[in-house]
C-alpha cells in the first residue's frame, strides 16, 4: 500500500475514534464495544503491518500487551459475557456500570489510535537502519553483558525467594494473590527486584546464542511457572516479551498467522489459575482464552476512577505535572533540596491511587487523561510510540540493544502502573550498563 493512503487510513482511524469517544452512550453497550473492539483490530493491525521490524518490533509487543490489558473487558462486553456473574464478584465490577465506564472505552481506544498513527507516519521516512557487519558476540563487551544479565537475573529471582520464605516458604504458594500484595508491602525493594528480572532477561535476548543463555532461560521458566500459579501475571509477561524483543532483533523469527495459537494458549491458561485459585475446581470453562483476556482487561478500571476524579473534584488536570514530577524528586534529592515523602506526594498517581482507591496500578491512559484529558491520553501515547519506534529503527549493536531491551522492558511496566518509576529505572539502566562496560573495557 502507497505512504499516502496508509496515512489516510491512519488518519480515518483517529478521527472515527475521537467520534466514538465524543458520542459514547452513557450507559454500558455491547454494541459499543463491539464498534470499540473492531477499530482497536484496526489499529493493531496498521501497527504491526507497518512497524520497521513488524510483530517482533518493540512497538507492536507493546500494543498488544497494552491492548490485552486495556481491551479485555470491552471485547468480553462486547460478546455479551455477564462479567459480573462469570467472576462472582459483582461488587468489584460495579464500575463497569459507573457513568464514566463507556467513555473509558472510548479513551483506550483514541490512546491505541495515536499509538499507530505515529508508527504508522515513521515507516516511510524512517526505514530500519543497515545492520553492522561486525556480529555482537565479536564485541569485548559480550561477555560482561553476558554477566551482567546472569547477574541481574539471579539476583532479582534470588531476592524474590528471600520474600517468599519470609512469608512462610511453601505454604506462601498457596496463600493468594491479595496476600501476597499486602505483604510485599513491607519490601519497597520489590520494585527492583521485578526490574532486575526483567532486564536482565532482556540482556540475555542480546546475548542471544542459545547454548549460553539456555540456563538463564531454565531459571526464568522455573520461576514464571511459581509465580504466575500465584496471579503474577505481568511480572512473568513482561520480562519474557522484552527477551523476545531483544532477541528477534538478531535472529530470524516467525510471522505467520499460526502464531496466534500462543496467545489463545497462554490466555487460556491465565482463565485456568483465575478459576483454580478462586473456585479450586476445573470446568470445561477454566481454558476459555476470553475469561483470560477478561482477567487482564481490569486496567481499564484506573481509566474510570481517573474519570471519576476529575468530574467529582477529587483531583484536577495536572498539565504534565505528574510527568514532571519523577524528575523533580531526583533533582531535589541531587541538591539536598527539602521535599515530600513520597507517601504523600500527590503528583505521583501510584500513590494518589493507593491513597484513595488500593492497589490497582494505574496505566498510561489514566496517566494521560490526568493531565490533559483525551487530549493527554493522544500525546502520551503518541511519545510512548515515538521513543519505542526509535529503538526499533536502530541496527543491532552492543550498545543498542541493552538499552533497547531495557527501557522496552521498563515501559512495559508502564502499562499497568504509574509513570513514577520509569525516569529512575531508565537512569539505573543506563549507569549500570556504563558501569559494567566500563570496568570491563578493552585495555
Amino acid at each position: 500500500m502507497k505512504y499516502s493512503s496508509r496515512i489516510l487510513i491512519a488518519i480515518l482511524t483517529a478521527i472515527v475514534s475521537v467520534a466514538l469517544f465524543l458520542y459514547a452512550p452513557p450507559a454500558r453497550s455491547s454494541t459499543y464495544s463491539v464498534y470499540i473492539s473492531l477499530m482497536s483490530a484496526v489499529c493493531i493491525y496498521l501497527n504491526v503491518r507497518y512497524s520497521v521490524r513488524g510483530l517482533w518490533s518493540a512497538s507492536s509487543i507493546f500494543i498488544i500487551i497494552f491492548w490485552c490489558f486495556h481491551f479485555g473487558v470491552i471485547l468480553s462486553n462486547a460478546v455479551g459475557i455477564n462479567i459480573a456473574g462469570v467472576t462472582g464478584n459483582e461488587i468489584f465490577w460495579q464500575w463497569i456500570d459507573t457513568p464514566y465506564y463507556t467513555k473509558a472505552e472510548g479513551l483506550a481506544l483514541i490512546g491505541l489510535a495515536a499509538f499507530s498513527f505515529v508508527t504508522v507516519l515513521r515507516s516511510n521516512h524512517f526505514p530500519p537502519e543497515e545492520e553492522d557487519d561486525e556480529l555482537l558476540s565479536d564485541s569485548h563487551y559480550y561477555k560482561p553483558l553476558r554477566i551482567l544479565a546472569y547477574a541481574l537475573l539471579f539476583g532479582g529471582i534470588g531476592g524474590w525467594l528471600y520474600i517468599m520464605l519470609s512469608m512462610g516458604g511453601i505454604k506462601a504458594l498457596f496463600a493468594g494473590y491479595v496476600f501476597y500484595l499486602k505483604f510485599i508491602e513491607n519490601y519497597d525493594s520489590i520494585s527492583i527486584i521485578y526490574w532486575a528480572i526483567g532486564v536482565g532477561l532482556a540482556l540475555l535476548g542480546v546475548v542471544n546464542d542459545w547454548r549460553t543463555i539456555r540456563p538463564g532461560i531454565i531459571i526464568f521458566l522455573t520461576w514464571a511457572l511459581i509465580a504466575f500459579a500465584m496471579g503474577l501475571r505481568g511480572e512473568v509477561l513482561y520480562p519474557a516479551s522484552a527477551f523476545l524483543v531483544t532477541y528477534a532483533r538478531q535472529a530470524k523469527m516467525p510471522q505467520n498467522i499460526r502464531l496466534l495459537i500462543v496467545p489463545v494458549i497462554l490466555l487460556s491458561l491465565i482463565s485456568f489459575v483465575r478459576v483454580f485459585r478462586v473456585d479450586e475446581t476445573v470446568n470445561s470453562e477454566s481454558f476459555n482464552p476470553l475469561y483470560g483476556l477478561l482477567e487482564l482487561g481490569g486496567s481499564l478500571q484506573t481509566v474510570v476512577i481517573a474519570e471519576q476524579w476529575i468530574n467529582e473534584g477529587t483531583d484536577h488536570f495536572h498539565y504534565g505535572e505528574t510527568l514532571w514530577a519523577p524528575f523533580d524528586r531526583m533533582l531535589d534529592r541531587v541538591i539536598l533540596a527539602n521535599r515530600l515523602d513520597a507517601e504523600k506526594d500527590f503528583r505521583l498517581m501510584n500513590v494518589a491511587m493507593g491513597e484513595r482507591n488500593g492497589p490497582y496500578g494505574f496505566s498510561p491512559v489514566a496517566e494521560g487523561y490526568m493531565n490533559l484529558g483525551a487530549a493527554g491520553v493522544a500525546i502520551l501515547m503518541m511519545l510512548l510510540s515515538l521513543l519505542l519506534n526509535f529503538f526499533d529503527s536502530k541496527p543491532p549493536g552492543i550498545f543498542t540493544d541493552p538499552l533497547t531491551g531495557g527501557i522496552t522492558f521498563i515501559l512495559f511496566t508502564f502499562i499497568r502502573n504509574s509513570f513514577s518509576h520509569i525516569p529512575g529505572q531508565s537512569l539505573l539502566l543506563a549507569a549500570i550498563i556504563m558501569i559494567t562496560y566500563g570496568l570491563f573495557r578493552k585495555r
